[in-house]
């Protein structure tokens, strides 16, 4: 196997990626994709997505998106962009530091583990 297309097995500190969306100019953020790594490769999926990742699945789009539907092209844009990213990541940091690196997507890595932990102990949503 050529070495460019190997996948790390080491596990890492990250085991679930939640990605929020914030488009430009807006001052929220949705929760919009879970990533995690399995078998090597990281898998990702959108509830606002059908499976092929490709079309978006309008109902649950305006759904979670409300008055901000009209983004629907900049989503669009930026989950094209994290479907290549995570085809070529080896692992979540990898995902992470592009999101950072890639600001004008409005894509926004947390460690899903933490957010899971605040939701179930109320005590802890300050940490968020």
């Amino acid at each position: 196997m050529m070495r460019a297309q190997e996948r790390s097995l080491t596990p890492r500190s990250v085991a679930r990626m939640a990605i929020s969306f914030r488009p430009m100019g807006e001052a929220r953020a949705w929760w919009v994709v879970t990533a995690w790594l399995e078998d090597g490769f990281v898998r990702w999926s959108s509830p606002c997505l059908d499976e092929s990742h490709e079309h978006a699945d309008m109902r649950a789009f305006e759904r979670r998106f409300g008055d901000c539907a009209c983004t629907l092209p900049a989503f669009m844009r930026a989950m094209n962009w994290l479907d290549a990213v995570c085809f070529g990541a080896a692992d979540l940091e990898s995902v992470q530091r592009a999101c950072e690196t890639n600001p004008e997507y409005g894509l926004i890595c947390e460690d899903a583990t933490r957010l899971e932990e605040a939701l179930l102990r109320p005590e802890r949503s300050h940490d968020l």
